[in-house]
Formats: C-alpha cells, sequence, structure tokens
C-alpha cells in the first residue's frame, strides 16, 4: 500500500496511529508482512488494540505498544476476579469496552444501593454516582469535578501469552491519576 511505502521512504523515529476496526486490522497485518513494524516502532491507542482485534491480527500485533487505563493484566483482586470469571465464561479475554461495562454496572449499582434502591431523589442518586463507592477492575476510582474519571493509563504491549493467545500486558504507568486536561475549565 501507499501508506506504508511512504512510511518507509520517510523513515520516522515511530509511528501513531489510529485505525479501529478492520482498517487497523489491515493496516498492522499489511505493516508486518512488509517488515515496516518490526523496522518502526509503532504505538496507537487501546481501541485499536483491544483484545477482539488482537483476535483478527495474531502475531502481526505483537510488539506493537498502546496506552490505555485498563488492561487484563492489571494486579487487583476485582481485576483478576472479572478477567477469570470473563474467560471462564467466554473463552477469551475481556476487552477494555467490557471492563467499562463491568465497571459502569458496578457504579451503577452501588449509587442504587447508597440510596436504597429508590432513585427517585435526583439530586441523592446523582451525589451517589458522585461518590463512586465500588471497587473498580481499574484499582482506585474517583470522579473529577467534571465527571470524568481520575485514573493511571498504562502502556501496554502486545504479546503472545502463555496458552498461545495475542494480548496486552503492561509494560509501564505513563500517568498516574490522570485527570482531564480541561477539568479547571468545565462548569459542571
Amino acid at each position: 500500500a501507499a501508506e506504508l511505502a511512504n512510511l518507509r521512504a520517510a523513515g520516522p523515529d515511530a509511528v501513531f496511529f489510529f485505525y479501529p476496526g478492520g482498517m487497523g486490522i489491515n493496516f498492522v497485518k499489511q505493516a508486518a508482512q512488509a517488515g515496516i513494524s518490526q523496522e518502526i516502532p509503532f504505538f496507537g491507542p487501546a481501541f485499536s488494540f483491544d483484545d477482539t482485534l488482537l483476535d483478527a491480527v495474531g502475531d502481526a500485533a505483537v510488539g506493537i505498544k498502546n496506552t490505555s487505563q485498563w488492561s487484563p493484566d492489571l494486579d487487583n483482586e476485582a481485576n483478576k476476579a472479572f478477567v477469570a470469571a470473563f474467560k471462564d465464561k467466554y473463552g477469551r479475554y475481556p476487552t477494555l469496552y467490557a471492563s467499562q461495562g463491568f465497571d459502569t454496572a458496578n457504579l451503577l449499582l452501588s449509587a442504587m444501593d447508597a440510596v436504597g434502591d429508590d432513585v427517585s431523589d435526583q439530586a441523592a442518586f446523582r451525589e451517589a454516582l458522585r461518590a463512586a463507592d465500588f471497587v473498580s477492575v481499574r484499582g482506585d476510582f474517583r470522579f473529577g469535578p467534571n465527571q470524568h474519571p481520575i485514573q493511571d493509563i498504562y502502556v501496554r504491549e502486545a504479546y503472545v501469552d502463555d496458552s498461545g493467545n495475542v494480548t496486552n500486558r503492561i509494560i509501564g504507568t505513563v500517568l498516574e491519576g490522570h485527570a482531564d486536561a480541561y477539568a479547571a475549565e468545565c462548569a459542571m
């Protein structure tokens, strides 16, 4: 593809790409076939490297780095239990989206519990949501003043696990307790 020829000719220090879905699958496979992803470090967001996409890309993704607020190997009891239960039920690793859905369900359940399952008092329910009194698969979880999560951001690397599955593992922490950069400007 012309993009790959242009990349090789440009000789960049690294490549950052955001191609979720089919475009990303094709791009990573073609870059690996051309040998470019072995010559130039590739980086992307978690959305281009969730475990569903990694299943489709396979070994071509190995070694590519990405960033996320969650990873299957995040070392906390809630995450270990979540990943084990998910793998037991579905036979594969959960995706980033599954982790977010799980956290969202637990946030809602904790807020409903805090208001005795009576959500008719919207202000009380909203405050219970803001309290975020639940155990997150991400570890410590709280909201900032604009209702965005304050959380760690990790560098992950695609690798082949002991069972032969391509998945992500944490290789570093980029940001600790990161809050949305625009939180101070938000009037919420």
